[in-house]
C-alpha cells in the first residue's frame, strides 16, 4: 500500500555503491539467530520507541471524512481513460465493464479489451468451478480494475488519480504476479521487463516512475522494498510457468534477477545484516530498517535462490531468515526491531510465500490488533486514529492468510472487500468508518491482491 495522498518525501536517497564482496567466513544460520537474540535481549538491537516512531502527527478524528474521486476508472467514447464519477465525468458505462457504452467496435479499445478477456477465460472457468459461489462477480471486478489501469502501460499504474497516476514497483509487482496468474503470462513479463529497463546500476528502484518519461516525478528518496519484491515476482512468474518456458523467460528477465540478487546480497552481506533502512509502503522517512524492508529483502533473497541454485545463494537466504527471527521474530515481528506495535507487513512474509517464520495466531492476530470501525484494518498501530480501513493492507493480509492455509479468514476478508467496492464495482483505496468507499478507485495493488487471493482459494 503506498500513502500517496499524504506521504511526503523522505529524507536522502540511500547508496548502495560497489560490488558484491564475500566476508571470509559468513556467519552460520545458527550463530546469526544466537547473536541477534542475544542483541535483542539486552535491548541493543534497536532503539526506537513508539513514541519516538510516532510521525504520523497527533491522532486524527476516528470519524474522519474523505471524500470518494471516483467510482471507476474507465475509456470514454473517444478512447481516453478518465476517472469515472466522485469527481470525474459522468459517463454511461457498458455493463460491467470499463469502457464508455458508446465506445465504437472500431475502437483499438475494444479490441485490446476482448483479447484481455480471452487471455483471462481459462482462469475464470476453474474460479468459476472451484470457488465459492459469488465470488465470479469480484474476479470480474478486480480484473476489470486491473486491466484499466494497465492496458496500454508500460505497467500498472497506481490509481489514475494525479498523484496516483505513476508506477510504483511494489505495486507493478503484485500486479505482475496477478497477471501472470489469471492467464496473461505475456502481459506479466512485459511489466517486468519494463521496470528492468529502469533498475539502477546499483539495483536500487525509484520510488515511483511516470508511465510517460519513466522518470521519476519528484524527490522522493529511493525505496529498497522494489529490488526484493521484483525479484520475488520473477521467480513466481518463472516458477509456474510451463517446465519448457522456463528458460525462455529466465533469459528475458535475466538482468532483473542478475542485479536484484546481486544487490540483496551485497546489501545483507550474504544474509548476515539487516538491509539499508528505507522508506517501505508507509512512504515516510525512516532512520532504521522496518518490517516493510525485511519481508521484501527475505522474497528476493529466496526467489533469487530458487532461480540461482547455488549452495551460497541457498545460505544467504537461510541465514537471512535467521537473522530476521532473531531480531524482528524475538520481539513479535513489529514494525520496528523492538517497538511499533502490529504491522500489516507482517502478512507479507506469509503473502510472499515466506512461510514458517509468523505464526497463523500471530497472522490472524492482525485482524484484530490493526481492526478499523469500517471492518478492515490500518496500516499499522502507529497508524493515524482517523477510522480508515485500507483495502491494500487488508487485501494483503486476505493473501497473507490464503497462502498460509487460513481459507476461512482469507474468505471473510475478500467477502469484507467485495461488499466495500463503489458503486461502480471498482475496489477502493480506503473505506471509512461507516463502510464508505474514498478517495482513489480503483487501486492496482487491491486489485491484484483480490485476484491473487482468489486463486489461492479456488487451487
Amino acid at each position: 500500500m503506498t500513502t500517496r495522498a499524504h506521504g511526503g518525501p523522505g529524507s536522502r536517497a540511500p547508496a548502495a555503491e560497489g560490488d558484491a564482496v564475500a566476508p571470509s567466513r559468513p556467519a552460520s544460520r545458527r550463530e546469526v539467530l544466537r547473536t541477534a537474540g542475544a542483541l535483542a535481549a539486552v535491548g541493543v538491537v534497536g532503539t526506537g520507541s513508539v513514541a519516538a516512531h510516532r510521525l504520523l502527527g497527533p491522532a486524527a478524528d476516528p470519524r474522519t471524512e474523505i471524500a470518494l474521486f471516483s467510482q471507476t476508472v474507465a475509456y470514454d467514447t473517444s478512447g481516453r481513460r478518465v476517472l469515472v464519477g466522485g469527481r470525474g465525468e459522468d459517463l454511461a458505462l457498458a455493463p460491467g465493464a470499463r469502457v464508455a457504452e458508446d465506445l465504437p467496435d472500431s475502437s483499438p479499445v475494444r479490441a485490446r479489451e476482448a483479447a484481455f478477456w480471452e487471455g483471462t477465460a481459462p482462469w475464470r472457468e476453474r474460479l468459476a468451478a472451484r470457488g465459492a459461489p459469488g465470488r465470479t462477480e469480484l474476479a470480474e471486478a478486480a480484473l476489470r480494475d486491473l486491466w484499466v489501469l494497465s492496458d496500454d502501460l508500460p505497467a500498472p499504474v497506481a490509481a489514475w488519480s494525479s498523484s496516483w497516476r505513476h508506477v510504483w514497483p511494489r505495486d507493478a509487482a503484485f500486479a505482475a504476479v496477478a497477471l501472470a496468474r489469471v492467464g496473461v503470462r505475456e502481459r506479466s513479463v512485459a511489466v517486468l521487463e519494463h521496470l528492468q529497463s529502469v533498475q539502477g546500476a546499483d539495483g536500487w528502484f525509484e520510488a515511483r516512475y511516470d508511465p510517460v518519461t519513466d522518470r521519476a516525478p519528484d524527490g522522493r528518496p529511493r525505496q529498497f522494498d522494489g529490488t526484493g519484491l521484483l525479484l520475488w515476482a520473477a521467480g513466481e512468474i518463472i516458477g509456474s510457468a510451463p517446465a519448457e518456458d522456463r528458460e525462455e523467460l529466465h533469459d528475458r528477465l535475466s538482468p532483473l534477477i542478475t542485479t536484484s540478487h546481486a544487490t540483496l546480497l551485497r546489501s545483507t552481506a550474504l544474509g548476515t545484516t539487516l538491509p539499508p533502512a528505507s522508506p517501505d509502503y508507509w512512504e515516510r522517512t525512516e532512520r532504521e530498517v522496518t518490517l516493510g524492508i525485511m519481508a521484501p529483502t527475505l522474497a528476493g533473497l529466496r526467489a533469487g535462490a530458487a532461480l540461482d541454485g547455488s549452495a551460497d545463494a541457498r545460505e544467504a537466504a537461510r541465514t537471512f531468515s535467521a537473522l530476521l527471527e532473531g531480531t524482528f521474530g524475538a520481539t513479535g515481528y513489529q514494525r520496528y526491531r523492538l517497538a511499533g506495535g502490529a504491522d500489516s507487513a507482517r502478512a507479507l512474509l506469509d503473502a510472499t510465500g515466506c512461510h514458517g517464520l509468523v505464526g497463523r495466531r500471530e497472522l490472524l492476530a492482525l485482524r484484530e490488533e490493526l481492526a478499523r470501525p469500517g471492518g478492515g484494518i490500518a496500516p499499522g498501530a502507529l497508524w493515524r486514529e482517523d477510522g480508515i480501513s485500507w483495502t491494500p493492507s487488508t487485501s494483503l493480509l486476505a493473501l497473507g492468510l490464503a497462502r498460509a492455509g487460513e481459507s476461512e479468514a482469507a474468505a471473510e476478508m475478500l467477502d469484507w472487500l467485495a461488499a466495500h467496492r463503489t458503486e461502480a464495482g471498482s475496489l477502493p483505496e480506503k473505506v471509512l468508518h461507516d463502510g464508505r468507499p474514498a478517495e482513489v478507485a480503483p487501486l492496482a495493488w487491491t486489485a491484484a491482491n483480490v485476484l491473487l487471493t482468489l486463486d489461492v482459494l479456488a487451487a
